[in-house]
């Protein structure tokens, strides 16, 4: 394709760097509990011993390889950290700044404003000893579906309820009147 460049992926040794911390640390986990388990059962194995001596060696690896991996992390961000000449972000912080000042001026003149004006000049809206809640017009535009028309038992509608009838199952024990045997 020309000027496109795929990336590669990840590389053969962040492989290893990622996954030999997890891999020795499993490792050092399954060796000692099998060894610990052996030499509980029989305290003068040969093989619990080696069973031992293995997982602590592999606790040395996964230790030694965190720490690799910890150094490397470190030293990928020192290396690919943005510039102090060109401020965190390069050209775009200037862009950044602007855009940010222009969506917290939409914010104040097309939310706040327009809201405590509409609270300024219904008092009866923000009254703490109102009983009843005012109907006011709601500021959600319509949705496409209003809310189902329910009813409280008092109201004396009663709407059409469905009815069920259960199938007439009947085993050959419980017949009815009309299949009686002989």
């Amino acid at each position: 394709m020309g000027d496109i460049v795929e990336p590669k992926g990840a590389s053969a040794t962040t492989v290893i760097a990622a996954l030999s911390p997890v891999l020795a640390g499993v490792l050092t986990v399954i060796f000692l509990l099998i060894g610990y388990i052996l030499k509980l059962l029989n305290p003068d194995s040969a093989i619990a011993r080696t069973m031992l001596t293995t997982g602590w060696v592999f606790g040395a690896v996964a230790a030694g390889a965190t720490l690799v991996a910890v150094v490397a992390l470190v030293f990928s961000a020192l290396r690919n950290r943005p510039s102090l000449e060109t401020g965190p972000y390069g050209e775009l912080s200037e862009e950044v700044a602007r855009a940010r000042e222009a969506w917290r001026e939409a914010l104040l003149e097309r939310g706040i404003l327009p809201f405590l004006r509409e609270a300024l000049a219904d008092p009866n809206t923000v009254s703490p000893r109102r009983t009843a809640p005012p109907t006011p017009a709601s500021r959600m535009p319509p949705l496409g579906y209003d809310r189902p028309g329910f009813s409280s038992p008092d109201d004396g509608a009663s709407g059409a309820r469905p009815s069920f009838t259960s199938p007439d199952y009947a085993s050959p024990d419980f017949a009815g009147p009309e299949h009686q045997s002989e």
